[in-house]
């Protein structure tokens, strides 16, 4: 228990120092969404490769260690690494399955007007989420890869979805599923920041 609670530590300071870095010349926005819930899910380095096989048939299986493969972290509830090589979703990823609530690591459900919406955001005590590392590839695709995992890997029960970089949390109900599995852009024209 001490692992978890010096990880989810880790992770909150890590996130705060993204949230609040000075930004360079050029604003570089995360590149990454964030599913709420609270069923915490189970992923082992096997499991996370067969979802991912199913959603690009070829890519994953057999285990590889040059082009597209995935790493796992090396203590409890680090992120997987995800390494893609797939055309048109090419780039770094981490995956981060986090069996507390995202509320330890962003003032995220301050900005939500909705306070029904609020509420159940808060309520979640589990999150999952992909992040863009290292892109080779456009944001565009960047978001439709993320969108394609989390829509795989988020739980029946996931409650609400938050785009970091905008501070906009919407539902996560069965069409927002559907079109992120499908490529689409929940959060409108773009999901980068406007």
């Amino acid at each position: 228990m001490a692992f978890v609670g010096a990880g989810m530590r880790f992770l909150r300071d890590l996130f705060r120092r993204r949230q609040r870095a000075p930004l360079p010349r050029q604003r570089r926005d995360m590149i990454s969404l964030v599913v709420l819930s609270n069923s915490h899910v189970e992923l082992t380095l096997d499991t996370l490769r067969g979802h991912l096989e199913e959603l690009y048939p070829g890519h994953f299986l057999p285990p590889r260690d040059k082009g597209t493969f995935v790493v796992e972290g090396n203590i409890l509830d680090t992120p997987f690494l995800i390494q893609s090589d797939i055309p048109g979703a090419a780039g770094s990823f981490l995956l981060h399955n986090v069996p507390g609530p995202y509320t330890m690591f962003s003032d995220f459900a301050a900005h939500i007007s909705d306070p029904s919406l609020r509420r159940l955001a808060q309520a979640q005590c589990c999150w999952l989420s992909v992040d863009l590392i290292h892109h080779s590839t456009t944001e565009e695709d960047a978001y439709r890869f993320i969108g394609s995992v989390l829509a795989k890997l988020a739980p029946h029960d996931a409650a609400a979805v938050v785009h970091p970089s905008r501070l906009i949390t919407i539902a996560f109900d069965d069409d927002v599923r559907r079109k992120l599995a499908d490529g689409g852009q929940v959060f409108g024209a773009s999901n980068r920041l406007q």
